[in-house]
């Protein structure tokens, strides 16, 4: 009787395998593609239902602490051989590694392959969290939340519906819903309190944070991200410390200190390198980018943005890919590169498309017709005019659904800018006095420095000499910032 041994070395005599030795070990492949198809096809169905089960079992037994890799090829087995069940229970402790380590597109694969009609409620209750999980790490917030909401219904436990109200709050956060994360999260930190869960209490606090900080209110943002952190220390290398100093750079870059958020950032890239999270460090490097361009180091900001998106797009991450695109748009607007700057923007706007992020596509619109105003003013180039206000107004009537200023302030002042380029002035007039009453409101200085020199120079091209001097008081505070 022929071994294994011997079996393998005929067949790869007649060309039909190929061993390598990699890492001191042998593997065996097909050498072709088309050769592995036809051997499988010509296995009978329940045959190869056993030999999956074989491996699955083999492969596990072997390999008690296996890597992440073996995970999902051991849940591919497990899935072929019609263990819809043993293979979420045996892939659901991993679930949260294989996230954080960019695999959340492979674990959103063999989830939604899964045969619900052979799980129970609770074993459904489960895969619809992972799932939910899942869409979160891959920036598709709305199909999160979603699933969240349907799964709280089913929490029957309060450590259960804790963690559901903190990724609730994660995702209406992400979706603009500022009002109603911050429901989620301090619901979620009363249960963390009362369960004594310090690490929840470090995300919920973390989390409240930036919902008030998004909202303008940095003092009280300022404090809970100190808590955040300060709960954080005591669980001493862990996600919770990395994602806050993650969060605390957010709201000191927001803040103009740029030297403080860079250091915050990447005490929490470093922390996220150790744990070998992939998702989050990719993210962190966007936000050292975003400090050093706004420092005026363009040329050490691109770096920190190219890195970034190759980072997150490797990882299928393509909320993280969008964000990042979009600074490099407006580091490319300011370089005047306005081509390189459009196709970023476009690129932009698909994946927020895709994943439903109201938020950023509603800024990338906003950002994307002010660099198509800007191209209309080029010879042969005034028909991009109308391109630029459709742009403008689908970014307005964006931001109006969801309730964002800011964003309803930029489109306000690039259709101010679109209105003067048309020689409509009253109203561009408008929508200039539009945009610096909503950027009032949330005290962008920026954007509002921006709105008062466009309603400045608006006012300059008036008849009357009074109209013509209040322009030049507004073009003065524009320049006093």
């Amino acid at each position: 009787m022929s071994t294994l041994a011997q079996d393998l070395a005929l067949l790869e005599t007649r060309g039909l395998l190929r061993v390598t030795m990699e890492q001191s070990k042998p593997i065996v492949r097909f050498k072709h593609a088309l050769t592995r198809q036809a051997t499988y096809s010509s296995i009978l169905q329940t045959r190869r239902s056993q030999l999956h089960c074989a491996v699955a079992q083999t492969l596990t037994q072997f390999h008690k602490q296996p890597d992440l890799e073996l995970v999902l090829s051991i849940a591919e087995h497990q899935l072929y051989c019609g263990d819809d069940a043993g293979m979420l229970e045996f892939l659901l402790p991993f679930a949260q590694r294989l996230i954080y380590t960019g695999r959340s597109p492979s674990l959103t694969d063999l989830l939604t392959r899964l045969n619900r009609a052979a799980l129970n409620k609770t074993q459904q209750r489960d895969l619809d969290t992972a799932l939910a999980d899942a869409h979160a790490a891959r920036g598709e917030y709305e199909a999160a939340r979603e699933l969240y909401e349907q799964v709280l219904t089913r929490a029957d436990t309060d450590p259960l519906r804790a963690r559901l109200l903190q990724s609730l709050g994660v995702a209406a956060y992400h979706l603009a819903d500022y009002a109603r994360a911050i429901e989620s999260y301090q619901a979620c930190l009363a249960l963390a309190q009362r369960q004594e869960d310090i690490a929840l209490q470090a995300r919920a606090t973390g989390g409240l944070g930036l919902a008030y900080w998004s909202r303008g209110e940095t003092q009280i943002a300022e404090e809970l991200l100190k808590q955040s952190r300060n709960l954080s220390l005591k669980l001493g290398e862990s996600l919770e410390l990395a994602t806050a100093e993650y969060n605390l750079g957010v709201v000191q870059r927001s803040l103009g200190q740029y030297e403080k958020a860079i250091d915050s950032a990447k005490r929490a890239e470093m922390l996220y390198q150790k744990l070998g999270y992939a998702t989050p460090s990719a993210r962190t490097l966007q936000l050292i980018g975003a400090c050093y361009h706004s420092m005026g180091d363009l040329r050490v900001a691109a770096e920190y943005y190219n890195r970034a998106i190759a980072g997150s797009h490797v990882l299928g991450d393509l909320m993280a890919t969008a964000i990042v695109q979009s600074n490099l748009a407006e580091l490319y607007a300011e370089q005047a590169e306005l081509e390189k700057a459009v196709e970023l923007y476009s690129l932009s706007i698909h994946y927020c498309r895709v994943a439903k992020h109201d938020s950023l596509l509603a800024y990338n619109l906003a950002g994307l017709s002010e660099i198509q105003c800007r191209q209309s003013a080029m010879p042969g180039r005034n028909d991009l005019l109308l391109v630029a206000q459709q742009t403008a107004l689908e970014a307005l009537a964006v931001a109006q659904r969801i309730q964002y200023p800011e964003i309803q302030g930029m489109a306000c002042r690039v259709l101010a800018e679109i209105m003067a380029g048309q020689n409509e002035l009253m109203r561009a007039d408008e929508y200039a006095k539009q945009s610096i009453a909503l950027l009032s409101q949330v005290g962008s200085s920026r954007e509002l420095e921006r709105s008062y020199r466009t309603y400045g120079n608006i006012l300059s091209r008036a008849a009357d000499e009074e109209t013509r001097a209040l322009g030049a008081v507004f073009l003065e505070r524009a320049e006093k910032g």
